[in-house]
């Protein structure tokens, strides 16, 4: 079934891109926003952060080079105060000073009750996790709570609202990098590409898989790596072949996860250790170069 048009309504509460915002969706009681850390304090005369809600604090792992996310939950506490100071106390943890933004998950209507909250929180951390494109910081999955069979298909049409909103701001946190059905390799369509050269460093054969995607190039996991380096290859593959051969995301020039590129000389050339032609290099599964892929495609 073809998914449906949305219609997202977002207030830029200062009038800035790069400032607080609130998003909402027509006939849905759900509100998120957007805040960024040293914004937090502005919001706390609302209503809304008083109340119960599940929380999102995004950031950077400097050492690994990739982006972190934390999901928490937060009840209405007996002092009145709900998920905004939950939030703040971690601004107050030498743990969490990782994190420059927040998106918060409530109701207009404050719905959200311990079950739906462990709900929520139990499903964003396994969807996070599944996704791989951030560090998650929970250590376990949290425990879902018994729903009812309605009550989970009300909380599942959050999640997909909630998914799609958190995608508009711009965290793809949720987003898995290939999906998740298998395609048939005789498909005219198929948008995985081969690689398959010999490299003089170590006179290897280098066999590689990667897709196609609306965000660039995806190499697949089991990819081979040539683990010597060209002298002249680009510093940043240098620094990104070197962390995850540490991180042993490389092990025994086997890649282990999917890694994305916005180029494909650039995917070429981070699992053959020199510059290279991208274009020439990836092969579909009858033999045709990128380069002819795309200047054979139909406009």
């Amino acid at each position: 079934m073809a998914k449906r048009s949305k219609n997202i309504n977002m207030f830029l509460m200062d009038g800035e891109v790069t400032g607080k915002i609130k998003c909402t969706l027509s006939n849905w009681t759900g509100v998120i926003y957007k805040i960024p850390r040293i914004q937090l304090g502005d919001l706390k005369s609302r209503d809304e952060m008083k109340q119960s809600g599940i929380y999102f604090l995004f950031g950077r792992d400097e050492d690994k080079q990739k982006d972190v996310t934390y999901i928490g939950q937060a009840t209405t506490r007996k002092n009145g105060e709900g998920v905004l100071l939950r939030i703040q106390e971690h601004t107050r943890d030498t743990h969490a000073d990782y994190f420059n933004d927040v998106i918060i998950l409530t109701t207009q209507n404050n719905s959200f009750g311990p079950t739906e909250i462990s709900y929520l929180e139990n499903k964003f951390t396994q969807l996070a996790k599944e996704a791989g494109r951030y560090i998650v910081k929970n250590g376990n999955v949290p425990n879902p709570d018994n729903v009812t069979e309605e009550k989970e298909s009300e909380l599942d049409e959050i999640i997909e609202n909630t998914l799609m909103i958190i995608g508009t701001l711009g965290y793809r946190v949720f987003v898995p990098m290939t999906k998740k059905v298998s395609q048939d390799l005789t498909d005219n369509h198929s948008t995985y590409l081969y690689l398959k050269r010999k490299t003089k460093k170590s006179n290897k054969v280098i066999e590689a898989t990667c897709e196609r995607t609306t965000e660039g190039f995806v190499v697949l996991e089991g990819s081979q790596v040539e683990i010597k380096d060209s002298p002249y290859l680009p510093a940043s593959l240098k620094e990104m072949r070197q962390n995850l051969i540490a991180s042993q995301v490389i092990q025994d020039g086997v890649l282990k996860e999917k890694q994305l590129f916005s180029s494909p000389s650039y995917a070429a050339a981070f699992l053959l250790g020199m510059q290279t032609n991208g274009r020439t290099d990836w092969k579909d599964q009858d033999g045709r170069t990128l380069k002819e892929l795309e200047e054979t495609m139909d406009c």
